[in-house]
């Protein structure tokens, strides 16, 4: 009996199978792009707070308690709160992030005014720049853990 298979009975269909196993996989077409300009548009308003010096604001944009994590996988992660976080925030802005040239975690934010995102910094629902990183929830982006220098 001759086979009965799809493709045996559609022949066009088999190289369009082909086809759609060779692509490498993607998203849905426009999903990245509207998640990767819905975090531009929070960075731009988040970075317009940091530079105005408005704390508050950052804390609004903020998921507390922010996480604070050491340069080493073995030092304690502290919880900010709305107390505790803007003390710790200011700190950091001011902490060397490259010792080579010596700049800082504000100067890293002055210097990114659209930042790039792609696989080595960005996935779905998380963005890691420099010593901040960011994740979607259902109220948005928000700032969800801050890396700190050897000092705190």
């Amino acid at each position: 009996m001759p086979s009965t298979s799809m493709t045996s009975r559609h022949p066009g269909r088999r190289s369009a199978l082909a086809i759609l196993l060779a692509l490498p996989a993607a998203p849905v077409l426009g999903q990245s792009t509207t998640r990767d300009e819905a975090f531009r548009a929070f960075w731009q308003a988040f970075r317009a707070a940091v530079l105005a010096g408005d704390l508050e604001a950052v804390a609004r944009m903020s998921r507390l308690p922010v996480e604070s994590r050491g340069e080493l996988d073995d030092e304690p992660v502290l919880r900010l709160t709305a107390a505790t976080f803007p003390p710790a925030f200011r700190r950091l802005l001011a902490t060397v992030e490259d010792p080579g040239s010596g700049r800082t975690v504000l100067d890293g934010i002055r210097g990114t005014p659209r930042p790039r995102l792609d696989g080595r910094n960005a996935s779905a629902g998380q963005v890691s720049l420099g010593s901040l990183q960011f994740g979607l929830g259902r109220d948005g982006w928000r700032l969800t853990t801050i890396y700190r220098g050897p000092a705190e």
